[in-house]
């Protein structure tokens, strides 16, 4: 398998049983022709404007809209449509037979005597606009005339719309006896529905689906539907996908893929095990082990590959009968156990394995009679015995597979508690996010986030890789790569690179209308987590949420930072304002001088008392000179602020000098009743310096200078 080449298939839902089979298909087709493949969840968007994956991926096979298929043709890769197709069909598009399997539903309850029947699904669905038409034909062949009031359409073909569809039958008071449901997951929703309701299936009303999911086998009653191929659509697909890579003439036209009628209960029948059409006269199987084998392999269903045996083990099985009819050693028990679990495998309806083994108790007394041994008591018992065995064999298997899901389901549930505690406990955000991957059968991960641009457009930086076992070298968190070439084929582990069983599954992490990151993972392509697609949307869910959660942390932190600085320009800002409200200039001598210039406010005024007492205090001052020259009037604000800070000084142990005390200040301070007794007044600065000179030269001090402050 080459790193090189890879084909890419975009679906809403890249987990569920449906796209499980679709991608096994899709699998073995590009896996014989040497290409990879890449599973990407849409919406497109991630694709078109993003770039994600886009140099990685040769061809694309779209499971979505029309509208979005045109997109992906204008970027000039070659598609494949499934189930759906592009407008003027301008790229081929594979679908099941949808008129086919439904006209033969709808014949089959007209069949019945069924003259009022119901139709309900989602109409937005090409599939199922398909499946509306071929209804009405039915109705149209049959006589019956077409009455809008039995057409329902819901807002999606989900169980939950079921439920609805069997609501607004009672509401319109069941004017109907017979209901087919677009899909079975709808079929089944209207199931529980009617029980809960105690409507009988099908005394009271028959119901037919379409798609013959795995659970409709075993619902009750079972339900009657149409078997389409999954696996079949998948890779026819990918053929005609590789068939245009190679340049190959692909007709544009639809390819349909065939559906089958599967009875069982629900629509009022009671029908007997399915048999194989016996084998023709004359023809290369006309031997009964031939015909054996051709019918058990019939009952088993096609090959998705045409090269490929559809049940390796049908031989032995057969050996296995003849030696028994024969009375002579036949394979061994290693390889008949090995047969039966490929059947299983092969054949998830019980109904089809008990015809297997019908048909190999018929098969085995055919054998008798033609050998003549019918009336040997012997042969007889070793026959019986035989197919007594096989049908252990195919019970012991059916019974494996069965625990193997419920041991896994089980699991689930401890796997859940890891996942939450792995990515919603994780408070720090330190730790592993991919951690759980092993645990459910991914070989390898790798989650990103979205990045700023580079030269070559959109980017992700890594977050973190995991690989299960030995693998090549993953990519070292912080990295950066251009969206178009993730993931790079050189992480890919062994499973993917050297033939293995695993793809490549893109996820995108989204919340609230933004785009967290991408989320890669190798896993098996019948993975478990097929049994139940919600598991896988919960984890995504949860991941995304831890995203988030570590993006608003990191913002956190950031606007903590910018607070922070914000704070510190702010306080930086405020010294200075303080400095300039209330300069304060240091001469030698322990002298200080403090001019004071404009008004002077209450909230000034405390400023200047801070200030004033935290400079005498540092600098131990003998002498304060306040300068109030700059200060336009003496009011009651001036006073106070003056004398609160003259006796807070004097309490330090400094003399304070007032310098501009003009006499008509001196007047204005004595009408406020203002005591200035205590204080040394100058009528200017050169005055008051003059004095303090003095005074030093006769005590023999330094002459008062102005300090070097650098």
């Amino acid at each position: 398998m080459s790193l090189d080449r890879a084909v890419g298939i975009m679906c809403p839902d890249i987990w569920g049983t449906y796209f499980c089979e679709v991608l096994g298909g899709v699998q073995s087709a590009a896996a014989r022709s040497g290409y990879r493949v890449i599973a990407v969840k849409s919406p497109p968007r991630h694709v078109h404007e993003l770039g994600l994956a886009r140099d990685q991926i040769d061809g694309w096979i779209a499971l979505i809209d029309a509208a979005d298929i045109e997109r992906f043709l204008d970027d000039g890769r070659p598609v494949v449509a499934l189930s759906t197709c592009a407008s003027d069909a301008r790229c081929p598009h594979v679908v099941p037979d949808n008129h086919g399997g439904a006209l033969a539903a709808v014949r089959h309850l007209i069949a019945h005597g069924h003259a009022r029947i119901a139709f309900a699904g989602h109409m937005a669905h090409d599939d199922v606009k398909q499946r509306f038409q071929a209804y009405r034909d039915a109705l149209g062949e049959g006589g019956v005339p077409l009455d809008p009031a039995l057409v329902i359409e819901l807002p999606s073909n989900e169980r939950e719309s079921g439920r609805l569809a069997v609501q607004r039958l009672f509401e319109a008071g069941m004017p109907c006896t017979a209901l087919f449901m677009a899909t079975d997951q709808g079929a089944l929703g209207a199931l529980d529905a009617l029980a809960e309701a105690g409507v009988r299936v099908p005394e009271d009303l028959a119901l037919v689906g379409f798609d013959d999911v795995e659970a409709a086998r075993y619902a009750s009653p079972p339900l009657t539907t149409v078997r389409q191929r999954f696996d079949a659509l998948g890779s026819t697909a990918a053929q005609l996908l590789i068939d245009l890579l190679a340049g190959r003439d692909v007709a544009s036209a639809g390819h349909v893929a065939p559906t089958t009628l599967v009875v069982r209960r629900s629509c009022g029948c009671s029908p007997a095990p399915a048999q194989a059409e016996p084998a023709p006269p004359g023809s290369a199987a006309a031997g009964e082990a031939g015909a054996l084998a051709r019918d058990l392999v019939a009952l088993a269903g096609p090959s998705t590959a045409p090269d490929e045996d559809p049940w390796p083990g049908v031989a032995d099985v057969v050996a296995g009968l003849e030696a028994a009819a024969l009375g002579r050693p036949g394979p061994a028990a290693a390889a008949l156990e090995r047969a039966w679990r490929e059947a299983v495998e092969q054949v998830p309806d019980v109904d089809l394995l008990l015809a297997m083994i019908d048909r190999l108790e018929r098969a085995g007394q055919a054998m008798l009679r033609g050998a003549g041994d019918a009336g040997d008591a012997a042969a007889g018992e070793r026959v019986a015995a035989y197919v007594r065995e096989a049908r252990r064999e195919m019970v012991r298997s059916r019974v494996a597979v069965e625990t193997a899901r419920a041991d896994y389901l089980n699991g689930l549930l401890d796997i859940n508690l890891v996942i939450r505690e792995t990515l919603l406990e994780d408070a720090g955000g330190g730790g592993s996010k991919l951690s759980w991957l092993s645990a459910v059968q991914m070989s390898w991960g790798c989650l990103a986030v979205w990045d700023a641009p580079g030269d070559a457009g959109p980017a992700l930086r890594i977050v973190e890789s995991a690989c299960r076992g030995a693998g090549p070298a993953s990519p070292a968190a912080g990295a950066r790569v251009a969206a178009a070439q993730f993931p790079r084929g050189d992480w890919l582990p062994a499973a993917v690179q050297h033939d293995g069983d695993h793809v490549i599954r893109l996820i995108p992490l989204r919340s609230d209308d933004h785009d967290r990151g991408v989320l890669a993972v190798c896993a098996p392509v019948s993975s478990p987590l097929g049994l139940d697609h919600r598991d896988m949307a919960v984890w995504v869910a949860m991941l995304t949420a831890s995203l988030e959660r570590a993006a608003l942390i990191e913002s956190l932190v950031e606007q903590e930072r910018q607070t922070r600085a914000a704070y510190e320009r702010e306080r930086a800002l405020t010294d200075a304002v303080r400095r300039l409200g209330c300069p304060v200039i240091p001469l030698d001598g322990g002298v200080l001088l403090v001019p004071l210039v404009g008004a002077i406010d209450l909230e000034r005024a405390r400023q200047v008392l801070e200030v004033v007492l935290a400079e005498i205090s540092r600098q131990e001052a003998e002498v304060l000179l306040m300068d109030i020259t700059g200060v336009p009037f003496a009011d009651m604000q001036v006073a106070e602020s003056l004398m609160k800070t003259a006796r807070a000084a004097v309490l330090l142990g400094a003399e304070v000098i007032v310098v501009g005390m003009r006499p008509q200040v001196a007047q204005g301070f004595t009408r406020l009743g203002v005591d200035l007794g205590g204080l040394t007044l100058h009528a200017t600065l050169g005055r008051a310096l003059e004095a303090l000179r003095r005074r030093r030269a006769t005590a023999g001090r330094t002459p008062i200078a102005l300090i070097d402050r650098k």
